[in-house]
């Protein structure tokens, strides 16, 4: 048996939120040993240089906002051969996320409910964080920013230009998470009463930030797989014409048949992130990146993924069910 499948076994006996924090404690003891080439079989293409939003990506697979919440693990993550990382979601201050159980796993069926509701360190100790540890990191660090659970919808602009400010010496670009279903009324900011001012006030704020670094700091709209394709359209439509970036298609689902409070990932989530990634792309053109995230589970779903025009690809509960295996996989893929 292999070291990944060895581990992986061992994990799927854990209580699902021990288990990603004892996981993710383990690789980080693997890499402080400097164990990681001999624990595991690292890609041989896991060196493929792409740009995007004028970054130089060392590859195209990234791990999804949500893993790594408060930015102890990217340089890890980067280590075992992902491209990106994205920390997070990052709010203003500390939060301690919805009650447990909030994390469910369902090995059989390769998905995951979860109900975490934005818990993290808050924007002092997660910038901390990344400062200690992007010394050690050399792959692109996106930072995810969320409203915090006590913050009006009416003044969530707020937090975000805050959090833009507070981490933009340090993350090559942002996700702005308006999506997430575990926070209450996060996703109404989709709407166009307070949709439009939110793009207004962050793109206003990037050019601020950018001109402090003479280049674009480049801005994309993480989006839930639950959208009318009618609000959809007038999303990307309306991101485009105030010049975002890129969108990551797609955040968790509250379309399941599970009997739980939270979103699905994983195998249920695979069809409506296709058809996200399928119907944006049809929009977009080449006019911005597309990073397709949910439902990715074997190296046959990222063929299709950049088949159906993704630019990069995330990867989540794959990665919590398959390990390093899905990776390598996915580190194949793209190099064809």
């Amino acid at each position: 048996m292999s070291f990944n499948n060895f581990a992986l076994s061992i994990s799927r006996k854990l209580p699902p939120e021990f288990s990603n924090k004892f996981s993710l404690n383990a690789l980080k003891l693997i890499y402080k040993f400097n164990l990681t080439k001999i624990l595991f079989s690292l890609n041989k293409n896991q060196n493929l240089p792409s740009n995007y939003f004028g970054l130089d990506f060392p590859n195209k697979i990234g791990v999804a906002g949500g893993l790594d919440k408060n930015a102890n693990y990217f340089h890890v993550l980067g280590n075992l051969g992902f491209g990106f990382v994205e920390v997070g979601t990052i709010t203003l201050k500390p939060q301690s996320g919805n009650p447990k159980p909030r994390i469910h796993r369902f090995n059989n069926e390769e998905t995951i409910i979860n109900s975490l509701g934005f818990n993290n360190v808050g924007s002092v100790k997660a910038l901390e964080n990344i400062e200690r540890n992007k010394k050690n990191f050399s792959g692109i660090l996106g930072v995810s920013i969320g409203k915090g659970k006590e913050i009006s919808n009416k003044k969530a602009h707020e937090d975000y230009l805050h959090l833009l400010d507070y981490f933009k010496d340090v993350a090559d670009y942002f996700a702005i998470n308006i999506s997430s279903p575990n926070t209450k009324d996060l996703r109404k900011l989709s709407e166009d009463e307070y949709f439009r001012k939110l793009i207004d006030e962050i793109t206003n704020k990037r050019e601020q930030i950018s001109k402090g670094f003479s280049k674009h700091k480049p801005i994309v709209i993480k989006v839930s797989p639950d959208e009318s394709l009618n609000n959809l359209e007038k999303i990307i439509s309306y991101s485009l014409s105030n010049g975002i970036d890129g969108f990551i298609l797609t955040n968790t689902s509250m379309d399941h048949e599970y009997n739980m409070l939270g979103g699905v990932s994983g195998r249920p989530l695979r069809q409506k992130s296709e058809e996200s990634l399928k119907f944006v792309r049809s929009i977009v053109k080449d006019k911005a990146v597309i990073i397709s995230s949910g439902g990715l589970m074997t190296k046959e779903d990222a063929i299709k993924r950049f088949t159906l025009k993704a630019d990069l690809i995330q990867l989540y509960s794959g990665f919590v069910f398959k390990g390093n295996s899905l990776l390598q996989d996915c580190l194949d893929v793209s190099s064809t």
